[in-house]
């Protein structure tokens, strides 16, 4: 009789073996539930956890997190995933209007305005009319000083500048002092700009925080520019790694050329530029070789009219909307 009852219990013995241990450390009889406790199924694990059927135990599933300490740096642990830290910023754009990146990269109040004087001592007004702390940065060449230009969010003497298309290289001209490329449409454009008038310009207004920004990009000046911080290779397209670690359309100087092997027979190396010399003095000369080279110069070298006689060097000696494209008021 012994034999058979203990026979009978055997099935039930082994079953019991195979399941997971339950308890709440007081003799309850609560399960398991949390990381690493055993499963059969996702059931037996709290949200946002799965049962690993591998293992048998519950476990966070890809890009799910219990805790912020789950998450990259930047981000925080919301409802079970890891998104963005509202928090954190790399720039102003990354904070909610009304709020500049502060100190220790976080959000911090600091109030509207529409113009400068809305905010307080060392304060200015940004795109978004919130107020941020005044620095190099720039947004137009009246904030620079005498003899610079903003070029790109930054102001840039005078060696940085550029008046003539020759100072920039082919493909590229010579817009407001910085050069840019010779477009067709705004794909031929680099990060945060647009083919206006057959040459790349800023385009703010692309953004007024990094929330409305493709992935991967912060909104700056109302631009959306990729983070190429620890990382200029990011950068690709025509755009350079900037002086804010933003990948910015490549506006600097590049010469045509380095010596006169660089330039056609006949045409030497000046300043960067292949020059035609014009012994006989005459314009003639010059516009046997390019028409647009009218001018046979004192130093017998060919130029064009308006390297000779320029309208402009900046935006400003224009009028209305128009450009100094080349010395050429646009």
């Amino acid at each position: 009789m012994r034999t058979r009852a203990f026979t009978a219990l055997l099935p039930l013995t082994v079953f019991l073996a195979g399941c997971p241990v339950w308890g709440d450390g007081g003799g309850g009889t609560s399960p398991c539930v949390g990381l690493g406790c055993a499963c059969f199924d996702d059931s037996d694990c709290g949200s946002p956890l799965v049962c690993d059927v591998l293992s048998g135990t519950c476990e966070l599933p890809d890009g799910a997190c219990r805790t912020s300490g789950d998450c990259e740096a930047g981000e925080r642990c919301e409802d079970g995933a890891c998104v963005p830290d509202v928090t954190a910023c790399r720039t102003h754009g990354d904070c909610a209007v009304g709020e500049y990146c502060g100190e220790g990269d976080v959000c911090t109040s600091s109030g509207t305005c529409s113009a400068d004087g809305d905010c307080d001592a060392g304060f200015e007004c940004d795109y978004r009319g919130t107020c941020v702390p005044a620095g190099p940065h720039c947004d137009e060449d009246a904030e620079c000083a005498t003899g610079e230009l903003c070029i790109e969010g930054f102001c840039r003497g005078p060696a940085d500048t550029c008046q003539f298309n020759y100072e920039c290289g082919p493909g590229r001209a010579c817009v407001n002092g910085g050069c840019t490329t010779i477009c067709g449409s705004d794909g031929d454009c680099g990060s945060g700009a647009t083919c206006d008038g057959g040459f790349c310009k800023p385009a703010p207004g692309e953004c007024v925080t990094s929330a409305s920004c493709p992935s991967g990009q912060n909104c700056v000046d109302g631009r959306c520019l990729p983070d190429c911080r620890g990382a200029a290779s990011a950068c690709t397209g025509g755009d350079y790694c900037g002086d804010d670690d933003f990948c910015r359309p490549d506006w600097r100087r590049r010469p045509f050329c380095r010596g006169d092997e660089d330039c056609a027979t006949g045409s030497i190396c000046v300043d960067g530029a292949c020059r035609t010399p014009c012994p006989s003095m005459t314009a003639t000369e010059c516009m046997m070789t390019d028409v647009n080279l009218t001018v046979c110069a004192a130093d017998d070298l060919c130029y064009t009219r308006n390297e000779v006689d320029p309208d402009c060097a900046v935006k400003a000696d224009c009028s209305g909307d128009a450009d100094c494209v080349d010395g050429v008021c646009r």
